[in-house]
């Protein structure tokens, strides 16, 4: 059996905190910056490349970082919880998840209540999509036959979410899965807060783009059916 690393010591939780906090600030500063007055003088390369920087690369570091520092935060609870050693430095443990076992772990019985907030916020979503539906089908109610596709796809979303919803509820059961730091079980690692909260957001992106596709292409299809000589046909030249 190979050997059970320890993801994060404490070492590690305040070393994501400090940075997190420190980029934070450098964004908050750097938004302010951007709106007092800029010399007259300054390239507008210059200038495109200072707004790249504080629109994207700052704010994705500082998100990146207070990811991280909740990661550890939760993982080190989970140790606690477990009554594992919390480790200040987890080379003095020789980074090995086994030689922090104090020998009486501790084993937990209550439903894993991340699991719990990942499944309702799934479920959060998913009626929210059914709203979203609901209201696609009454404003376009009058063309039901020509967006009927459209609105299938919205019910799919809505569908996928309480699925999704009821993987993590399924997950919360403590006979049939494991937290990552029970290391001796043979069950199948859950998907822990964090990481299912970061694996909502981009599901969720892509879900509300699907939606708002949806609603575009049904106003396409209700300006061309109202009004076909707005809607530009595109005439593919013949070869010379």
């Amino acid at each position: 059996m190979g050997m059970n690393k320890i993801k994060y010591d404490k070492r590690d939780r305040k070393r994501f905190l400090s940075l997190a906090i420190i980029t934070t600030i450098i964004v908050i500063i750097c938004l302010i910056l951007m709106n007092t007055e800029w010399p007259e003088n300054l390239e507008a390369s210059v200038m495109g490349v200072l707004i790249v920087i504080v629109f994207t690369v700052f704010p994705v570091v500082a998100l990146a970082t207070w990811v991280m520092f909740a990661d550890s935060y939760t993982y080190l609870k989970r140790l606690e919880k477990y009554g594992y050693i919390v480790p200040n430095n987890k080379k003095e443990y020789d980074n090995n998840l086994e030689n922090i076992a104090t020998g009486e772990l501790k084993a937990l019985e209550q439903p894993s209540s991340e699991s719990e907030i990942l499944a309702i916020i799934s479920w959060i979503v998913s009626v929210a999509m059914v709203g979203y539906t609901i209201f696609l089908s009454i404003r376009f109610f009058h063309m039901l036959e020509n967006v009927a596709f459209f609105i299938i796809v919205t019910v799919v979303l809505v569908i996928f979410w309480l699925v999704f919803g009821f993987s993590f509820w399924k997950q919360r059961l403590r006979d049939k899965y494991k937290d990552d730091v029970d290391f001796n079980s043979p069950l199948k690692p859950r998907k822990h807060l964090v990481e299912g909260i970061v694996t909502i957001i981009i599901l969720l992106t892509i879900s509300v783009a699907i939606a708002v596709n949806m609603y575009t292409m049904s106003r396409y299809v209700e300006r061309s059916k109202e009004n076909p000589e707005d809607i530009v046909r595109v005439e593919i030249p013949k070869e010379i």
